[in-house]
């Protein structure tokens, strides 16, 4: 269902279900033209334009899996929707609509409910108004603390950025800092301390902000989907998530290791603990993507904190190269953490 009605209405207080509907239902946030019907119904209708297809994206943040249970509620709202925008991003897709599934645990008490709601809901709305995305839809339930939310936005019908386009020659970019979200989890979860013991209060807040609130680089996306031949989003780490690249457009890589940017917060490390932070840490949620080196100078002239890190190459495999005068003299290394998986 659509509407923001539990499915387990029996279950809850009237006053509860209309503080949900407060929060959720405000008449001035993002109003888009192209919804006949938003939240209210069983179903939301909009009216699509003409000439345009529509992406669609959705993920699950779960509490203890993706965030640490103590995670303020204002950043959990911000990340469920940045990390579906990134999606977008990544797609060179315009932000439309989005249906919101929250799932809430009881609470102390009505007054630790409401500041939690409304901290999560204005957070949720100040992003969703950036980025001109309605909310048009969701559903609450009682149980462990969950947020998904399904993301829908624009395609010109002759774009639109895939895995499957990257071709020998192209350059492999990336469009920021990377490694700074995995500090920021370490920190957050208080692990490995020894690792950025070094680290100024200002460079541990920058980690946990890079963890809590990713940049969706929706901007950056709309120019590029016409230009690059491939693209998706630093989820997982650079690591794996470059390797859906290559697997779906047949191709091969090298990166070469020193020209990875990497976030303030890895100085404490040595030189390979912060290149496999970069590589495998995940929650960059900066894009990737490939493109013809003659298209290279001008969307760097453009963006000048893009940073090329490779090249694709028609051998098959990721390498990975440090620096070294002429290519014959760049020393392969192997790293041994793997990227995020859920599974893994």
């Amino acid at each position: 269902m659509l509407t923001l009605e539990s499915e387990l209405r029996e279950t809850m207080s009237r006053s509860e279900f209309q503080l949900i509907q407060s929060y959720f239902s405000d008449p001035e946030q993002v109003s888009r033209s192209d919804i006949v019907l938003g939240i209210g119904d069983d179903c939301a209708i909009a009216q699509p334009r003409k000439q345009s297809n529509l992406a669609f994206s959705i993920d699950t943040l779960i509490s203890g899996v993706h965030f640490p249970d103590d995670t303020p509620p204002e950043a959990i709202a911000y990340k469920a929707l940045a990390v579906n925008l990134s999606d977008l991003a990544a797609m060179g897709a315009e932000p439309a609509w989005f249906t919101l599934s929250l799932s809430l645990p009881e609470m102390q008490c009505d007054k630790s409910r409401e500041e939690w709601l409304e901290k999560f809901s204005l957070s949720l709305f100040s992003l969703a108004k950036e980025h001109n995305i309605q909310l048009i839809g969701g559903d609450t339930t009682k149980g462990a603390l969950s947020v998904t939310i399904q993301v829908s936005g624009y395609l010109d019908k002759s774009s639109g950025m895939r895995r499957s386009g990257a071709k020998p020659d192209d350059l492999i970019i990336v469009t920021g800092p990377l490694g700074g979200a995995a500090i920021g989890l370490d920190i957050a979860l208080k692990q490995n301390t020894e690792q950025f013991s070094c680290l100024s209060e200002h460079d541990k807040q920058d980690a946990l902000n890079a963890l809590n609130y990713p940049k969706a680089r929706i901007k950056e996306g709309l120019s590029l989907q016409t230009i690059a031949h491939s693209a998706l989003d630093l989820s997982d780490g650079l690591l794996s998530d470059l390797k859906h690249i290559l697997k779906a457009s047949n191709v091969g890589a090298e990166l070469i290791l020193e020209k990875i940017p990497l976030a303030a917060s890895l100085t404490c490390l040595d030189k390979q603990a912060a290149w496999e932070k970069a590589l495998t840490g995940g929650d960059d949620y900066e894009l990737c993507f490939t493109l013809a080196k003659d298209d290279w100078p001008a969307i760097k002239e453009q963006y000048p904190q893009f940073i090329e890190v490779g090249i694709i190459t028609s051998q098959k495999g990721l390498r990975l190269l440090g620096t070294g005068r002429l290519p014959h003299d760049r020393q392969e290394y192997k790293i041994k953490t793997r990227g995020y998986d859920h599974f893994g």
